[in-house]
């Protein structure tokens, strides 16, 4: 069998690109149908983490040849991205300082290139955007025992946005080294994916140490992973914020019987997010 030239070769590639564009731009006019029978509202926020992750889980799964799944992953997200644009406009808050500058990076590679971002040098500037709804998404650094960022304390009020996401989600773009974990917090629906992780804040009218709650935790039958952040309060107790494994609702029997527990005042699950895929 005759080897093709190089000429022809480079003909097939670009009419692959060809079908690539048509397929693109395709898929923008089924995405303006979507927008018009999800009856979506001016202010609504179009993301929906759940549905980004069943797609980007689903190409993984069928992915193979050459190409990194990395990159392609990559391009996935800036369309996704580009398309949810279409569906209605949002812009996102990232807290940027001195400590944080590769945030603003994470959010763009996440949330897209056309996406407007804007930088703020306070937690509480960031976190009010999505508050007042002037931002559709908050950008924050993940809360550690190292750090002590008690951001999430704010979102215990009644109707408060929750954490949606974790990033990087699907991989790290144009970063390297070493890469913090940020949340991203908005106001939307939340829905398991099938392989999520869930952000209960525990209070106790006492102070636990990590190995303490932990052991309560995993009594209720709850799996905590071992990063644990707890912030004192004086007068109504103690604060832990605790990631668990799995999409852990409120009325899950695990969290009732936690809450008999004597030391446990209240429970508060301030958010969901799909675990990476990388």
């Amino acid at each position: 069998m005759t080897q093709p030239s190089l000429d022809e070769l480079r003909k097939r590639i670009d009419e692959i690109d060809d079908n690539i564009h048509d397929l693109i731009m395709e898929r923008a006019e089924v995405v303006s149908n979507v927008a018009a029978a999800k009856g979506i509202k001016a202010n609504e926020l179009p993301i929906r983490p759940a549905r980004e992750a069943d797609m980007l889980r689903r190409l993984k799964a069928r992915h193979k040849g050459p190409f990194p799944f990395v990159s392609l992953a990559r391009m996935w997200q800036e369309m996704i991205a580009a398309f949810t644009q279409i569906q209605n406009s949002y812009s996102i808050a990232v807290y940027v300082d001195e400590n944080h500058q590769a945030i603003w990076d994470m959010a763009r590679d996440q949330f897209g290139a056309q996406t407007p971002l804007t930088a703020h040098g306070s937690i509480r500037d960031t976190l009010n955007r999505v508050f007042e709804g002037t931002s559709g998404v908050a950008v924050l650094p993940k809360p550690t025992e190292k750090n002590s960022l008690d951001w999430w304390t704010g979102l215990l009020v009644p109707n408060a946005p929750k954490i949606i996401g974790h990033l990087p989600f699907s991989g790290t773009g144009s970063l390297r080294g070493e890469v913090e974990e940020v949340f991203a917090v908005a106001d939307i629906p939340l829905a398991p994916t099938g392989d999520d992780c869930t952000m209960l804040v525990v209070e106790t009218g006492e102070q636990l140490s990590r190995d303490g709650l932990q052991a309560y935790l995993k009594a209720a039958g709850l799996q905590p992973f071992l990063d644990t952040v707890s912030v004192g309060t004086a007068s109504e107790g103690w604060l832990h914020l605790v990631e668990l494994d799995g999409f852990i609702e409120s009325n899950h029997p695990a969290i009732e019987k936690l809450e008999i527990r004597d030391s446990v005042m209240r429970t508060h699950i301030i958010g969901y997010y799909a675990k990476a895929v990388l």
